[in-house]
C-alpha cells in the first residue's frame, strides 16, 4: 500500500486505480484478520486450519490477479505476488496442494494478462504477451518444484 501512496502522490495512477487498489487491499486485510482470529480460537480440528489456509491461498491468488490486471497486464511489476500463495501452500506439505496452487496462479496470471491485452489491444505485441505469460507460468511451476525439493530434503534429513 505504500507504493500506492507514492504512485498516487506523484499522480502516476488514476483515482479509479487508487480506489480499486485500496478496496482490494482492505478486503484482503479483512480476510486475513478474520482468518487469524478463527485460527487463534482453541480447536483441535486440523481441518479448520487447513481450510483457512486454502481460503487464504485463494484470496491471495485473486488479489495478485486483480493487481496484475489493474497494473496493465504484462506491464505489471507485481507478478512476484503470486509467490505468496505458492510459498504459503508449501507450508501444508502437500504436493497436490502446491501443484494446484501453481496451476491456479497460472490461471489467474494468464486470465489477467490476456484479458487486459485484448481489452486494450495495441499496447503491446501478441508475441510479447505469450512470451511473458509462458515465462511466468514456467516460473510458478519452477518455484513449486524447488519448494517440493526442499520439503523432500528436509524429510530425508529427519
Amino acid at each position: 500500500m505504500a507504493s500506492i501512496i507514492v504512485f498516487d502522490s506523484w499522480n502516476l495512477i488514476t483515482h479509479q486505480a487508487v480506489a480499486n487498489f485500496w478496496t482490494a487491499a482492505v478486503a484482503l486485510l479483512v480476510i486475513n484478520t478474520v482468518f487469524w482470529y478463527l485460527a487463534r480460537t482453541p480447536s483441535r480440528n486440523g481441518s479448520l486450519y487447513r481450510t483457512l489456509i486454502i481460503l487464504l491461498i485463494l484470496a491471495d491468488i485473486v488479489f495478485a490477479s486483480l493487481t496484475i490486471y489493474w497494473e496493465r497486464g504484462i506491464a505489471s511489476s507485481s507478478v512476484i505476488l503470486f509467490a505468496v500463495p505458492i510459498i504459503t501452500s508449501a507450508m501444508l506439505r502437500s504436493r497436490s496442494t502446491l501443484l494446484a496452487t501453481a496451476a491456479l496462479s497460472v490461471a489467474g496470471y494468464t486470465l489477467a494478462s490476456v484479458r487486459y491485452y485484448y481489452l486494450h489491444y495495441g499496447e503491446s505485441f501478441r508475441v510479447e504477451l505469450y512470451g511473458e505469460v509462458g515465462f511466468f507460468c514456467a516460473v510458478f511451476f519452477i518455484l513449486a518444484g524447488l519448494l517440493l525439493a526442499i520439503d523432500k530434503s528436509t524429510k530425508s534429513d529427519s
